[in-house]
């Protein structure tokens, strides 16, 4: 699953989320550190601690798990909603 960052650029990041063998299971599904790097390298500005807690956000969703679009969606809701 690719996930792109907005129209208007080719950056994307591939598989953004741990996914545990139980998809549904909260407890050990969460973001890859990979992930929060590549958020604060498209939002240079960005503290580590702000795009971790966008990148949990993302990932904690578990209805948009493996659709790349809502993925997508997802996180630009969230930068939007940090001021990003």
């Amino acid at each position: 699953m690719a996930l792109p960052v907005a129209a208007q650029t080719v950056r994307t990041f591939e598989n953004p989320c741990n996914r545990g063998p139980v998809s549904n299971w909260g407890l050990i599904n969460d973001s890859r550190a990979e992930f929060v790097d590549f958020i604060q390298e498209i939002r240079p500005g960005m503290p580590r601690d702000t795009a971790g807690l966008i990148a949990h956000e993302v990932c904690d969703d578990l209805t948009i798990v493996g659709n790349t679009s809502q993925l997508t969606g997802r996180l630009m809701v969230l930068l939007r909603k940090y001021g990003y």
